[in-house]
């Protein structure tokens, strides 16, 4: 348990630097009255040292009513205090959440003590460690004592946005994918492509990889199926991240049915088995990394054996666009590229060959652009 010697408040320092003046000043310039009030402030402040004794240690256990939050929805955190007799010292948690840090002062100490944080944007709710307080009557000193727990943490998911289901065939241009993959054995090999971040090391073909140069995996039939597959940009400040999480948190929600898969620029990656649960964990805790490489992240994409992919721009990144859209194209299904953020439909690049294009000023706007859109069809 870290411990902090008891140390003068702001009133306390106060009261040092003006007894100070009037205790020297006064008994130098032989004015007594004076001098008297200076020493007793200085006896003041030093009694407070004694009152305010560093507190006792105390064990801490902590836990919330959920590990994972929506966006908007509160979380009650219990803390439960061994031992809590302690009735002159207070409690304060450290708190750290999407909007910055805090220290919450949740009053004196009592052996079971709740508290309710709301959740106001996606991210990571850390709790604890605690800190007891302990200062004499008025205020002159605080001590100090963090206890040696160890903290929770809570996701909170993303906002979504009601959208239309993406079919989970060609679209009516592609190859007829549902028959192909009827006729699939499931666990067949279906092909070779690239290794992302993410992948199963087993599944790496080493002589094809050794041939071309760089790692190589296994895809079976079963994996190969039509699906979708979301890559976002997070080379971006937080608010132009935020969008775009927001957005492919909807496209994961929308696509219960059909196998999706999350890449970030950055490297991350929640593979289509992981399930929804992975995927909105992965985009609660995805931060801007300004040296991600996008244009890697992208030659990616070509290795997908079949499918969609959906790239999620910020507009800082129009200029990318018309490259994303360049390995894009040609594409045995449509594939789009989202753009979201401000700016006029002008700036926006010309659609490539099997690419769609959609532009929205945010999240709620890119959810109606592309129910009415249906970009997917032909």
């Amino acid at each position: 348990m870290a411990v902090r010697l008891p140390r003068p408040t702001a009133r306390g320092w106060g009261l040092l630097s003006a007894g100070s003046v009037l205790g020297g000043g006064g008994l130098a310039l032989g004015y007594l009255a004076p001098g008297l009030l200076g020493v007793l402030s200085l006896l003041t402040l030093t009694l407070a040292l004694i009152l305010a004794r560093r507190p006792a240690p105390i064990r801490v256990h902590r836990r919330a009513t959920a590990s994972r939050v929506a966006a908007g929805a509160a979380v009650t955190v219990v803390l439960e205090i061994m031992p809590g007799r302690d009735h002159v010292s207070t409690v304060a948690e450290h708190f750290t959440g999407p909007g910055g840090s805090a220290l919450l002062q949740l009053g004196a100490v009592r052996s079971t003590i709740r508290y309710e944080v709301v959740a106001r944007g996606r991210g990571v709710i850390e709790a604890g460690p605690l800190s007891l307080v302990r200062t004499d009557p008025l205020g002159l000193v605080r001590a100090v004592r963090v206890a040696d727990d160890m903290p929770i943490h809570v996701l909170v998911h993303p906002t979504h946005h009601e959208l239309a289901a993406v079919s989970g065939t060609g679209g009516g241009g592609g190859r007829d994918t549902s028959s192909a993959r009827a006729r699939a054995v499931e666990g067949a090999f279906a092909g070779l492509r690239e290794y992302t971040l993410g992948d199963d090391i087993g599944k790496v073909h080493w002589r094809t990889s050794a041939r071309r140069g760089r790692l190589m995996v296994r895809e079976d039939a079963d994996a190969a199926r039509p699906g979708l597959t979301v890559l976002i940009d997070d080379r971006h400040g937080p608010r132009e991240l935020d969008a775009l999480v927001e957005a492919a948190a909807s496209i994961v929600m929308s696509g219960r049915d059909l196998p999706v898969e999350v890449r970030l620029a950055s490297g991350a990656r929640s593979p289509a088995v992981a399930g929804t649960t992975a995927h909105l964990d992965m985009l609660a805790q995805a931060g801007a990394r300004p040296d991600a490489d996008f244009p890697a992240a992208c030659a990616g994409l070509r290795s997908l054996a079949s499918g969609r992919a959906v790239v999620l721009l910020s507009t800082k990144a129009a200029v990318d666009a018309a490259s994303v859209m360049k390995v894009l194209a040609g594409g045995r299904a449509l594939s789009l590229v989202g753009m979201i953020g401000p700016g006029d439909d002008g700036d926006v690049p010309a659609p490539a060959t099997g690419v769609r294009l959609l532009h929205a000023a945010d999240p709620a706007g890119f959810a109606t652009r592309w129910n009415e859109s249906r970009w997917w069809v032909r």
